[in-house]
């Protein structure tokens, strides 16, 4: 049983039920699943913004045309039927029968062709297959076609990727709102809707089970499968403070805490009601981004310098438990299909300060200040952004550290504008990195088509695009190897290593997916 009072539980179960209704019994209460997420939701537009929030949120309220499988296949979701023709650039899709929006109405070819042409301006492979497409169109009220003007053999997985941007549908209306501006209506067709009126911004976002969703038939299994909303509720409960949110974990105050503080995790060791373990089967990479519009990270040997200072078990030792990282000098995630070497030499082995300030010299450094976002409630970047402060003012750069949310910072990322930011410290899960195409760290095309940093790299780019267009496994690994050296010689961002993200569930939380992405189908909370 949880650890709280039998008063504690019928207080709950009268306040979620409401008591405005009448005479609330025990029986009649809504089921609640209480999480603690590693930030806050600040925008909720996932196509516009790609903060894993804003991600993890779109999960809860969208749904998609396809998606991956645990065991990487891709597998049908929103679509019932699909063919494609001989040549392959030709591709037909039916909608599943009874799919409605939250609103009631029924979910249209026209709404995802719309939702697919503004994902198809901001997402880094929506791009490249919108580039190599001839046209997009609704050929009926629940069938659409794509035909392509050039070889594209990622549809299918364009389609079905999990990680920022998610091609997530929405109702035309809102589809139409420009891919620059944010999006004011949350209505999707997902197993859970948005409880607007319940949310209260760095404090609490609700979501309720949609009692229209039809899922698949098929068991859930990863993204793919039938999402089954066993919940009838949902609350996301904002704790900044890691010790507050493991302590209410502790105290059955809440049922999961996504991202717990490794130093805090004996807390809960010994307490035989919670289950600590990671659900991520592939691992997680943090990473150090540059500003390479703005000087003094305009300049490859500048950038080359922090690389320089950079020892990934200096990094690691303050991410999480010894036992669930490593260090990883493959932009591609080790442990994936094009996890390589290749580039990385002797970088990130070990700090070189001299080298360090050589390239400083090299680069012209001359004292310009660096500005250093930190999002303080996110336990991992805000404690390797400790170290990398330490490490660039111990090779003379002048830094200046300004303190956000996690939920603020890919926003704020986003401003072009001199002295608004120069360098930051994030992590990303495998569901994009491990894919050279899917890397949106690695966009190198500049202010115009490349994510937040904007580097320009043409060699880059070239490769990405003959990747796009090469349909063999082996030149597709020799390409992403081809894609790193680039990488590693102009420094385009630099990693500080690789782990695994324990979580910790109350005991009575069951059926939860192995993921990266916290997801809530399929999860029930025994009383």
């Amino acid at each position: 049983m949880r650890n709280r009072s039998f008063t504690s539980f019928i207080v709950r179960s009268v306040v979620t039920a409401g008591i405005g209704l009448g005479a609330v019994s025990l029986a009649q209460a809504e089921s609640v699943l209480r999480f603690v997420p590693h930030g806050d939701l600040v925008v909720v537009d996932p196509i516009l913004n790609i903060d894993y929030m804003a991600r993890n949120h779109g999960y809860m309220i969208y749904d998609t045309l396809f998606a991956f499988d645990s065991k990487n296949e891709i597998k049908p979701q929103m679509i019932d039927t699909w063919t494609v023709s001989e040549d392959g650039m030709s591709y037909s899709f039916k909608l599943r029968p009874e799919l409605k929006w939250h609103d009631g109405q029924p979910v249209r070819a026209a709404d995802c062709v719309a939702s697919l042409e503004r994902w198809g301006k901001r997402d880094s492979m929506g791009i490249a297959m919108f580039a190599a497409m001839e046209s997009i169109k609704a050929t009926g009220e629940d069938t659409f076609e794509i035909k392509l003007a050039k070889p594209f053999g990622h549809v299918l997985a364009a389609l079905a990727k999990t990680g920022s941007n998610v091609p997530f549908m929405m109702p035309e209306r809102i589809a139409k709102t420009d891919p620059f501006a944010s999006i004011e209506d949350s209505t999707g067709s997902g197993p859970f809707y948005l409880a607007k009126d319940e949310w209260m911004p760095g404090s609490k976002i609700v979501y309720k089970k949609f009692a229209d969703y039809v899922p698949r038939q098929e068991p859930a299994d990863f993204m793919a499968g039938g999402k089954v909303a066993k919940v009838d509720r949902v609350e996301w409960t904002v704790m900044p403070d890691g010790a507050t949110a493991v302590s209410a974990l502790a105290n059955g105050e809440v049922d999961w805490v996504e991202v717990p503080p490794a130093d805090l995790l004996p807390m809960l060791e010994g307490n035989e009601d919670v289950v600590i373990r990671s659900t991520d089967p592939f691992g997680i990479q943090t990473m150090l981004r540059f500003n390479h519009m703005q000087p003094p990270f305009n300049n490859a040997a500048i950038r080359k310098a922090v690389m320089a200072t950079v020892a990934q078990q200096d990094f690691m030792q303050v991410t999480s438990g010894e036992e669930n990282t490593e260090t990883c000098v493959s932009f591609f995630v080790c442990g994936t299909r094009f996890a390589t070497e290749a580039g990385a030499g002797d970088w990130l082995k070990a700090k070189d300060v001299e080298k360090a300030k050589a390239l400083l010299a090299e680069g012209g450094y001359n004292g310009e200040k660096v500005i250093v976002l930190d999002p303080t409630d996110d336990t991992v970047p805000h404690n390797q952004t400790i170290v990398a402060v330490a490490n660039l003012r111990e090779i003379g750069i002048n830094v200046e550290v300004r303190a956000t949310d996690a939920g603020s910072l890919f926003a704020l990322a986003g401003n072009k504008e001199p002295e608004s930011w120069n360098l930051f410290l994030t992590w990303a899960d495998a569901t994009n990195y491990s894919v050279p195409t899917l890397n949106n760290a690695l966009r190198a095309g500049g202010e115009k088509n490349a994510s937040v940093g904007w580097p320009t790299n043409e060699k880059i780019q070239d490769l990405r695009n003959q990747f796009l267009a090469a349909f063999d496994p082996e030149e597709q690994k020799k390409i992403a190897a081809a894609i790193q050296e680039e990488a590693y010689s102009d420094a385009i961002y630099v990693l500080t290593g690789q782990y695994k993200q324990s979580t910790a569930y109350n005991r009575q939380v069951e059926g939860m997916i192995d993921s990266p992405i916290p997801v809530f189908w399929n999860i029930s909370v025994a009383e």
